[in-house]
This record gives structure tokens, C-alpha cells and sequence, in this order.
């Protein structure tokens, strides 16, 4: 070292203890946010699956609450299950129920809606949160996770 120059000797490691927990938490973000985000979208595709599978019920002489209850809510159900066979048994189970009796589905003034909801995410998620120094707990996800599709009839 010539005379005059400071050492530099651990500015790296000083710089790199600053650095990290911001960029951890950038990336930890990402992962939790996108499985948040895919989850939602796998709820709106099934539910929408679901839709285009009780467009194919066949109703022929039933009044049309009989239709609904014995033909439309089990069909729309069934594909609703089979349209989320991709989750976790876990999740499943909490999601849709046994045989999709979680699966909310209302066709009441010539709309028919589905709805696939896991409730309380926020307490039960996926990936859990995390807290950091000076950044608090991160991510910051909603209490549901709704995913919702209609039809008019």
C-alpha cells in the first residue's frame, strides 16, 4: 500500500450486507407474487372451463331449477375439479372440497356465475411470508384469492 491510500480491506462484504436484503426481497417478492398471480388466473380459467361445460348440459324435460340443481351445478363442478387436478392435494382439498362442493355456483336471473375462492391465503399461503429488517414482512397479499367467471343464459 503506497503512503497516503486508505485501506479498502472488507468494503465488499460491507457494501454486499447492505445489498442483499433489498435485492432478497425483490426476488422473494417476485416468486410469492407469481404464484399468487397464477393462482387467480387458474381460478378464472377454471371457472370459465366450467361455464362452457354447463353451456353443454342438455335440459330437455326438466323446469329449470331442476336443470340447475341435478344437471348445470354437478357438470359445472365436475370440469371446475378437473380443470384444477394441477394443485397440490393441500390446496385442492381447501379450494374446491370434496368433488367441488367448495365451488359457488349461482344461476339466478338468467346469469350463471362460478366462483372458485381459497380463503384465507393470507393466513394459510403457498409460499409464506417473510420479515426483514427495515423492510417489514414482504409480500403483502391479499386475504382471498377469488377467481370468478359469468355467463348470461
Amino acid at each position: 500500500m503506497k503512503p497516503g491510500q486508505v485501506s479498502q480491506r472488507g468494503a465488499s462484504a460491507i457494501e454486499f450486507s447492505l445489498v442483499f436484503p433489498i435485492f432478497l426481497a425483490m426476488i422473494y417478492s417476485i416468486v410469492t407474487y407469481s404464484t399468487v398471480f397464477m393462482l387467480i388466473q387458474g381460478f378464472t380459467y377454471a371457472s370459465e372451463d366450467a361455464l362452457r361445460a354447463a353451456i353443454a348440459v342438455d335440459c330437455d324435460g326438466l323446469t329449470s331449477q331442476q336443470c340447475i340443481d341435478d344437471r348445470i351445478t354437478p357438470a359445472v363442478r365436475a370440469q371446475a375439479v378437473s380443470s384444477l387436478s394441477w394443485l397440490p392435494a393441500s390446496v385442492k382439498s381447501q379450494v374446491l372440497g370434496t368433488d367441488g362442493d367448495q365451488v359457488v355456483v349461482d344461476c339466478s336471473g338468467g346469469t350463471c356465475t362460478v366462483e372458485v375462492r381459497y380463503n384465507n391465503y393470507a393466513g394459510n399461503p403457498l409460499i409464506p411470508a417473510i420479515t426483514l429488517p427495515a423492510i417489514g414482512t414482504i409480500p403483502r397479499i391479499p386475504q382471498d384469492l377469488v377467481g370468478r367467471a359469468s355467463l348470461r343464459v
